[in-house]
């Protein structure tokens, strides 16, 4: 595994908007998809989720009971939800420091500390989790976290009709590579594909208490739940009161002083501390890596989050009122928000897949769906794990459920296109693992401390600074999840401007 250690329909009930979801599909388009439905609720069909669902479950299982979930990420969450427990600060070296250190096979540095930069709403979870022994927990986390993406794929099925264990296959690369780090973007995964499933089937109060949900990633659930806020009217009470119940329930875990910490510090020296890592997608590592003052490329980095998230927003709000696609609310302003985005890896990619996926499969043209399936695939696809056998496994399974979602033709043509498509991601993978420049090696090269009262986010900067492989510049793979997000939002553009709006008499 990696290293590091039966659908509703338009017809069946109104849509919000008042218009169907897929306008002006012709009869051929039409009678595809609904074979595609059809075959998604077959007995084979749901024999396939249940094979791919158990599959990843077992995956999961085993990445955990292996320790390797808890090496990573998941240990910082867990000591976390430990300090709320015992009722001190979470976001200081102490105590999260010592209780890492269990979790580690071998010696770190004395001053290395893994910061868990949650808001409170998230500790208080984890706080329940960690009265569990740490195994125990963190095989239940990775779980819950194939669970999120199992349950996310049945509502793509439906939004995009294409079988659900496609869709399954399609988010499986990602899922397990946040299983495998230990960190939650399936759980934000979950959120903005249930509320986009329940504005779909005309439910938006539900919806606006699942997209508040999303917040378990404020920087990726923040522009769904302000989307909803503004275009879904149904879901603002629902909003307000899912937010407020978020915030008492952080002034009950933490107390006032580390949530104001959190908002006025932590996230400052975190996006201070992450500027120089390698795995970042931002703005503000590209503008860093291409000699930019650290001060000025973190404020461009704000900047285009504030610009990207309100372009998704009312992009969203467009389709919404104009096309009657009023699910890709929740859905297309995080992923606008991943292009270039705050505090942003590789993890967080999963987050924009829902989006690419429907915007994809909504082209009218055979031709140009085709076309966003190459995009889609960029997305798809790990490039940032070395290509072990397991490895290329899954990627090969995400790609074929990709394009079997978006491919158009007869299935015996879409399974061999798929098939090919398979191959061929394989093996760039393999040619991009193999050119890149040799990881050096992974200890740190000088000494640094940490003081039992800092914040973790200055303990961690200092630990990236002193570990030349987490700093050295790499920029293939973000420019090739770049490229994926561009390609499908110029497609999903040129084909909406292109089709003339619905007659709204």
């Amino acid at each position: 595994m990696w290293t590091m250690g039966s659908g509703l329909g338009p017809g069946r009930r109104p849509e919000p908007f008042g218009r169907a979801p897929f306008p002006g599909r012709h009869s051929r388009r039409a009678a595809e998809r609904g074979m595609l439905i059809r075959n998604m609720n077959a007995p084979a069909g749901r024999a396939a989720f249940a094979a791919v669902s158990v599959v990843l479950a077992v995956v999961a299982f085993a990445l955990a009971q292996r320790g390797l979930v808890g090496h990573q990420s998941f240990k910082a969450f867990y000591c976390a939800g430990a300090a709320v427990r015992e009722r001190v600060d979470p976001y200081r070296v102490e105590p999260l420091r010592s209780c890492e250190r269990s979790f580690e096979a071998s010696p770190m540095p004395s001053g290395y500390v893994e910061p868990a930069p949650q808001p409170g709403y998230v500790l208080a979870g984890f706080a329940l989790l960690s009265s569990l022994p740490a195994r125990l927990a963190a095989e239940l986390f990775a779980l819950a976290l194939v669970g999120a993406s199992i349950v996310s794929a049945l509502a793509l099925g439906r939004l995009i009709r294409a079988p659900s264990y496609a869709v399954l296959l399609a988010l499986a690369p990602l899922t397990l590579l946040n299983v495998a780090y230990g960190e939650i973007p399936p759980l934000a995964l979950v959120a903005i594909c249930g509320a986009a499933y329940l504005l779909h089937a005309g439910r938006p109060a539900a919806a606006g208490v699942a997209v508040s949900l999303a917040l378990v990633q404020p920087n990726v659930g923040l522009p769904a739940v302000l989307a909803l806020l503004i275009f879904a009217p149904g879901t603002r009470i629902a909003i307000v009161a899912t937010g407020a119940g978020l915030g008492v329930l952080s002034a009950i875990a933490l107390g006032a002083g580390p949530n104001v910490e959190y908002f006025t510090r932590v996230l400052p020296l975190l996006a201070n501390a992450e500027i120089v890592a390698s795995d970042q997608y931002s703005l503000s590592r590209l503008l860093y890596v291409l000699g930019t003052p650290a001060s000025a490329a973190l404020l461009a980095g704000k900047i285009w989050f504030a610009f990207a998230a309100i372009a998704g927003i009312f992009a969203a709000g467009r389709l919404a009122r104009a096309r009657g696609q009023n699910d890709l609310l929740p859905l297309l302003p995080p992923a606008a928000v991943t292009l270039f985005g705050i505090y942003l890896h590789d993890i967080q990619i999963l987050i924009a897949v829902p989006a690419v996926l429907i915007l994809a499969a909504r082209l009218e043209k055979e031709s140009a769906r085709a076309f966003a399936s190459l995009f889609v695939v960029l997305l798809v696809t790990v490039w940032t794990q070395a290509p072990r056998p397991a490895v290329l496994l899954i990627d090969a399974a995400g790609v074929f459920g990709a394009l079997l979602c978006l491919l158009p033709g007869a299935a015996a043509r879409r399974i061999a296109y798929a098939a090919a498509g398979s191959l061929a991601a394989t093996v760039a993978v393999v040619l991009l693992q193999h050119f890149a420049t040799p990881t050096p090696h992974s200890l740190a090269t000088h000494s640094f401390s940490a003081l039992p009262d800092e914040f973790s986010p200055i303990a961690w900067g200092r630990y990236l600074r002193a570990t030349p492989e987490l700093t050295r510049t790499v920029v293939a793979p973000q420019i090739l999840a770049w490229v994926g997000l561009l390609g499908v939002f110029a497609c999903a553009l040129a084909a909406n401007l292109r089709r003339p709006r619905l007659d709204r008499s």
